[in-house]
């Protein structure tokens, strides 16, 4: 059974459990390979949107399984890097018509993320959702904290990594928008993201306004974690040049 909220009447819910995930990677196939092997057994379907010149990336994308998206979308018409043009590409390749998420290429979903997505929140399917992250710089530290579960006690969330919760994004003018390293909507919202103009610095926020306020939600069951190689700095990668160093 789904979600009712009395807003409308029962509808068809035979994908209701299903969830989906889409993700761009272009240069980042190292934490790439890291982050599909721990989010792939959370989804029914892994979408990867990478560039035709990017080998690394679809090697990774055949080793685990998941679709991946060729497009030059993330540099044609001389833009620097359309990221919102390319995630739209991948969101043609959804498969069911139930909830979507777009990842960022270094995000982990938590030990036990699909159990508490559909077995402990209350889910409004007209609803944007964003979530908490946390760093985990290196590998060594994230496999300390993907085999410690969140919820300790089986109630008491915590994120078990060493860095501080990192900060919401609350707009004077919108309130608070989801970031787009973390975005979950059910298909009957489904949405086109905005075409960047050669950075993806706003293109999520842009995306997460298409929802009014009261449809865009914190999700409080879960903390995402964020893989890198070292502690990032605010605004690197936006405009699709990597700085950070590859994993060791």
């Amino acid at each position: 059974m789904g979600i009712y909220d009395g807003a409308a009447p029962l509808e068809d819910t035979r994908d209701d459990l299903r969830l989906e995930a889409v993700t761009t990677c272009v240069g980042f196939d190292d934490l790439l390979d890291v982050t599909l092997a721990q989010n792939h057994p959370h989804v029914d379907s892994l979408i990867v949107v990478t560039a035709h010149d990017d080998r690394r990336t679809q090697a990774v994308c055949a080793k685990h399984g998941c679709v991946c998206v060729q497009t030059d979308l993330f540099t044609k018409h001389a833009r620097q890097f359309n990221k919102g043009a390319a995630i739209n590409a991948g969101f043609a390749y959804w498969q069911y018509r139930g909830w979507r998420v777009h990842l960022d290429a270094d995000i982990v979903l938590p030990d036990n993320f699909r159990r508490l997505l559909f077995n402990h929140t209350a889910l409004n399917k007209d609803t944007l959702y964003g979530a908490d992250r946390v760093n985990v710089v290196g590998t060594e530290a994230l496999q300390a904290v993907v085999n410690r579960p969140q919820h300790l006690h089986s109630a008491l969330l915590e994120a078990t990594a060493s860095q501080p919760i990192g900060a919401r994004f609350v707009s004077p003018l919108h309130g608070y928008l989801p970031l787009g390293f973390f975005q979950l909507w059910h298909t009957r919202c489904q949405k086109d993201y905005p075409y960047s103009l050669g950075t993806a610095a706003h293109d999520d926020t842009m995306f997460s306004a298409l929802w009014p306020r009261d449809r865009r939600q914190h999700l409080p069951t879960a903390i995402c974690y964020q893989l890198c190689s070292r502690p990032p700095v605010w605004g690197e990668n936006w405009d699709g040049r990597r700085e950070q160093p590859r994993l060791r």
